[in-house]
């Protein structure tokens, strides 16, 4: 299992991916992975024998300065989405994925990470919460 930086030709499979395993309210398209492009070191592939089999895709975040002084942070990143192929879950490839771009955040003086995830993920939230996140809100919603 090898984890690197994205490369343009990953991003049909990251697509595959996003849609199969990720809870999103409409498909998702190349498009959606275009804030990739200018922080490339912030979106990571799992590869395996030369297929992707899992992804975490991330970008720098434009957050006003009054922001960053309440946060007391200076640099701001959002996770937007992991993703790991069902079949290779519990061999702690998001785990991996998950370490190594936070060690990315370090190595790019990220002091404040953000993310958001569905209520139905949740070996993904106990991933997160394993690797420190805290909730800090709740996104609401009621059908009427």
């Amino acid at each position: 299992m090898e984890i690197r930086t994205i490369e343009p030709s990953d991003i049909n499979e990251m697509v595959r991916l996003a849609n199969l395993y990720a809870s999103f309210d409409s498909d998702v398209d190349e498009v959606f992975f275009q804030p990739a492009w200018p922080f490339p070191q912030g979106c990571l592939v799992a590869e395996d024998e030369g297929k992707v089999v899992g992804f975490i895709f991330s970008y720098l975040r434009d957050v006003p300065s009054t922001v960053l002084t309440r946060w007391d942070a200076t640099k701001v990143a959002e996770i937007e989405l992991l993703a790991v192929d069902a079949s290779y879950r519990h061999q702690g490839i998001g785990a991996a994925l998950l370490d190594k771009l936070l060690d990315t955040f370090r190595n790019e003086s990220v002091d404040h990470v953000l993310l958001h995830c569905p209520v139905e993920a949740i070996e993904a939230k106990r991933l997160y919460d394993k690797h420190g996140f805290e909730v800090r809100a709740y996104a609401m919603r009621k059908r009427l």
